[in-house]
């Protein structure tokens, strides 16, 4: 698992081009997906999940989506015509809401995150981001 120093890099290596913001992004989000398909807790918890999320960061034209289904979650970049449902962030806010400084809730509330498509899948996507949270902050702490 990743350490302390590990995670705080890789979280300050986002504010670098849009090409380093990409790629460490896309590393992230791989870490994420091995360690919550490798970990039967994490695992039992994307049970009721299922759906695909798609997520747009607008700036730097960078565009993933995952899908859960039966206790997997996958990654793949690109647009997924499925997905029912998209998130819009800007770099510097999904920045911020992966370091912790700011809330992807509130930031909703207060307009910062475009959304397209049923809400419903939004509380969903939430709970997905926050599964993700929940093994970063893990690793965050284990040294």
């Amino acid at each position: 698992m990743l350490d302390n120093d590990a995670i705080n890099s890789l979280l300050n290596g986002l504010e670098g081009t849009n090409k380093e913001f990409i790629k460490i992004l896309e590393r992230i989000i791989k870490i994420g997906v091995n360690v919550i398909n490798n970990t039967e807790e994490l695992k039992e918890e994307l049970l009721g999940l299922d759906d695909i999320y798609q997520t747009c960061i607008k700036d730097v034209n960078f565009k993933y989506w995952l899908e859960v289904s039966n206790g997997r979650l996958d990654y793949s970049e690109g647009i997924n015509p499925k997905a029912k449902f998209k998130m819009i962030f800007t770099k510097s806010l999904i920045i911020k809401i992966l370091k912790g400084e700011e809330s992807g809730v509130d930031e909703f509330m207060k307009g910062k995150i475009n959304v397209e498509g049923d809400l419903s899948q939004g509380v969903r996507y939430i709970k997905l981001f926050r599964l993700f949270f929940k093994y970063l902050s893990k690793a965050n702490y284990k040294k």
